[in-house]
Parts: C-alpha cells; structure tokens; sequence
C-alpha cells in the first residue's frame, strides 16, 4: 500500500514513540527508553505542525517542528525527539513528510528550517542534503578519562561568582560579534538578560558549573556545563567563550580541563560539547581535542519572497503591452 502523509493525531503518540525509541537504540541517547520517548513525544504533541506517514493504517515515521518563539521569529526546528522513520522506504518517506510540513513553516514566516540527526545516520543525512540542507552545527562527545589534567601556566580557573557576572555578559557579546565574521557570518544579535538569568541560575544549581578562566586575576574565558538531557551518563558543555587575545595560550585546554575534572568527580562517563561547523576556531579546538561528532544539526534557509512570489501573483506588471 502507498504512503499516506496525515496530520500527527493524538492517536498516534504510542506508535511514534515506539518508533522513535527504536531508532535510537544505540548510541547511547536517553531516547532509547520507551518511556522517555513517550514523554517527549506527548510533550511536543499539539504544540506545532506536525504530520505523520501511514502504510496500512499504522505510523512508520513522522515529523513535528517546534515554530518560531515569537512574532516576527523565522526560525524553525525539528528536534532529535520530532522525528523518526522506520526502515524500508526511508528517503520517500522523509522526503514527503518535509514536503507536507515545510509548506506549513513557511506559512508561519519560518524561513530557516533546522533539524537534529545523528552522526552516523549517513542515510538519513544524505536525504536531506538532497532537500537543500547544509551542515550547520556539530555535537560531539568523549570519555572522561581522568580527574582533570596539570594547570596550564598562568592560568588559573575556578567557579565564578556574582561579581563576573558583567564581564562574563561582556565575553558572551564579543563572542557574537566573532560569529558575524566570516566565514560564520551570523547576525549578532543576543538576548543579554537571558544569558544573564542564565548565568544566575547555574550560580545556584548544584547539578551546574560555571567556571572562569583568568590570567593576571582578570577573566579571560568561562565554560558552563550540566548534565545533558539526551545523552546517558553524559555532562554537556553550554556558553564557552575565550577572549581573542587569549586564544592559543592555553586557557580553553585549561578550561576543558577542569569541566572533565568536574565531570569525572561527579561520575559522568563522557562529556560533550556543540559549536558550528564554519566556526574554524572552535571546530579545530573541540575536534582537536578529541570530541567526535555525534549529532548533526542541519539548515536550510529559504528565500522569503516565497511568502509573496506564488502561483497567484500576476506578472503582467512586470512586461506591460506596448502602447
């Protein structure tokens, strides 16, 4: 029987669940257990777009998006936790459910789309490569192997406190305004106050770290970490930053350092971190590093002329008749 594309029902969320526990089986994500999918999938359920393919009457794959946060938003994403498509018929099946919701996203003005896909799903990866998608960021994990290496010279780190706070809002922006260069060339726009309650919070999470690197006792570079929600038995690395005068002196292998100290003392079996694949620093510190590519966030960014230029737009205007 042939594939039919229908809106996600609530009906639906046992099978999908199913289907997404399976395809997680290995690897080592949290998604693996039945109940764990079940709950993420009800969490996401009747919050966006969301459509689902049937063969037989049954759910053999399925896609939701989260939409844009707020009006005027164009972002778009599909989380490791919206989508699943069981085996045979794979690339069909994900290719007409994108089709039914990326008409859907446009309609929401949501012009850049990402989605989350394992590394090693090279299938899967292809798929959407073939649907105009580009690799954008990179996941990546490794083993703790030890209870945090020898102090680089000159560097000290520890935990920061409420007075780093502004020059730790100052590190973050002048990462931004790194990542609206070339060859990244993002729009540097950040919500301080968020970031900022952000910070506060991990102050007073004992489950966090916010650790700050300094030299000549001023700060000079921070990394946060905290249990990952989707890894088992895995801390992930947030905000990291490391001021451009300091680079290539050590003090993000220092800050890395005390973040697998910290992970080791806590009995998390590997930690990771996620950074952009055209961010050359980071990909060739985090890789240098020893952090191999686990997920995959993919983009792709539609013209938004798209939301005006249709089938019913008339073109006469454009050539009129001669008079």
């Amino acid at each position: 029987m042939s594939l039919e594309i229908v809106p996600f029902e609530d009906g639906f969320v046992e099978q999908a669940a199913a289907l997404l526990a399976g395809a997680h089986a290995t690897g080592g994500w949290t998604l693996a257990d039945a109940d764990v999918a079940r709950r993420l999938v009800t969490a996401w359920q009747g919050s966006g777009p969301a459509v689902a393919a049937l063969r037989d009457g049954r759910v053999t794959a399925f896609m939701a998006a989260t939409g844009p946060a707020h009006p005027g938003g164009q972002s778009a994403r599909v989380r490791l936790s919206q989508h699943a498509c069981a085996p045979p018929g794979r690339r069909g099946a994900y290719r007409s459910l994108y089709a039914a919701l990326s008409g859907r996203l446009t309609g929401l003005g949501a012009f850049e789309h990402a989605l989350v896909l394992p590394a090693h799903d090279q299938d899967a990866i292809t798929c959407f490569f073939e649907l105009g998608f580009g690799l954008d960021q990179v996941r990546g994990f490794q083993s703790v192997t030890r209870a945090g290496a020898p102090a680089t010279a000159g560097v000290r780190v520890r935990a920061a406190r409420p007075e780093d706070l502004p020059r730790l809002l100052d590190l973050t922006v002048e990462l931004q305004g790194f990542h609206a260069g070339a060859p990244m060339l993002r729009p540097a726009l950040v919500d301080l106050r968020a970031i900022r309650d952000g910070f506060r919070a991990a102050l007073d999470d004992d489950r966090r770290a916010l650790l700050v690197a300094e030299e000549h006792g001023h700060p000079v570079g921070l990394m946060q970490v905290g249990p990952d929600n989707l890894r088992t038995g895995a801390a992930t690395i947030g905000m990291a930053v490391v001021t451009a005068s300091a680079r290539s002196g050590g003090v993000g292998t220092a800050l890395l350092s005390a973040v697998e100290g910290w992970a080791g003392q806590r009995g998390f079996g590997s930690y990771g971190a996620e950074w952009s694949s055209a961010n050359l620093v980071s990909d060739a510190f985090w890789r240098g590093r020893g952090m191999v590519p686990a997920q995959f966030t993919l983009t792709r960014l539609i013209d938004s002329r798209v939301a005006w230029a249709d089938a019913t737009l008339s073109y006469r205007h454009f050539a009129p008749e001669p008079p």
